[in-house]
């Protein structure tokens, strides 16, 4: 839900994603249950982004190779390297990102190998309290790369920092429990991402969360000059329904590019 937000505030977003493979719910389940058209071909992918700042990059279609470990991750049923591997293979060549990690461990190696790529311009990698992401639980650990080099010079020149920030003291955000932001299977997801998006001055854990996550995505791309003023964006937009109504721009574009595909063409 806080890719919708981030959209909504201003950001073009390319959501990279796949069904439930090491989890309970997988990203692309939770949209299609709310009607996205997920299974977007790279040319469809742009026209969605183009007309309404998101869109949905299903892993098989982006990255078709992967249907062959697929079976076996979930067979496994634990994260392994693909877990870290899909953050850092953003089809859309995405030069801002937003990246949570499940051990502090690999933020170093992440940010190194972002680094070592050079197609960032701006990214965070984010390890929070038992989450791959910040969230009200507690203080997050936060890796920031940042490219200073002039526009189009290259090789980037990077300049890199960590810090902790607690939404708590940063912003004013209470602390939750784990029971909080607990999901469940496609369908309750589903009905949640439409309640957390709903516009009006109440809150709670889960719309707190996107906030968050959705404030460091508009400090990374530039729409803010820190975080605690992304999250106040965040805030006033997701207040006055805007990520509610992108949410229905999204389901309806997405289906109307995929329709296009499924027309048989006319011939003369």
């Amino acid at each position: 839900a806080s890719v919708v937000l981030a959209a909504a505030c201003g950001c073009i977003v390319a959501k990279a994603g796949n069904r439930s493979v090491s989890s309970a719910c997988g990203s692309a389940d939770v949209l299609e249950a709310l009607g996205v058209k997920v299974d977007l071909e790279p040319s469809q992918v742009e026209d969605c982004v183009r007309q309404c700042r998101i869109a949905f990059m299903f892993a098989p279609i982006n990255h078709p190779s992967m249907k062959y470990v697929a079976p076996v991750r979930k067979k496994l049923g634990v994260r392994t390297v693909f877990n870290i591997l899909g953050p850092m293979t953003n089809a859309a060549g995405a030069q801002h990102a937003v990246i949570g990690v499940f051990h502090p461990e690999l933020m170093p190696l992440m940010a190194g190998a972002l680094k070592q790529v050079g197609r960032i311009e701006h990214a965070v990698i984010i390890h929070g309290v038992g989450l791959d992401e910040i969230s009200p639980l507690g203080p997050a650990t936060i890796l920031e790369i940042k490219n200073t080099a002039p526009p189009g010079q290259e090789p980037k020149v990077y300049e890199t920092k960590q810090f902790e920030f607690d939404p708590e003291t940063a912003v004013g955000i209470p602390r939750c429990t784990l029971e909080d932001l607990k999901g469940g299977g496609p369908e309750e997801n589903a009905q949640k991402f439409l309640q957390v998006l709903q516009g009006g001055t109440h809150t709670d854990a889960k719309r707190d969360s996107i906030v968050l996550n959705a404030g460091v995505g508009c400090y990374v791309y530039g729409l803010t000059d820190t975080i605690e003023e992304g999250c106040a964006l965040a805030r006033s937009t997701l207040e006055e329904g805007k990520a509610a109504k992108l949410l229905e721009e999204w389901i309806q574009v997405s289906q109307d590019v995929a329709a296009k595909k499924e027309q048989p063409k006319q011939t003369a």
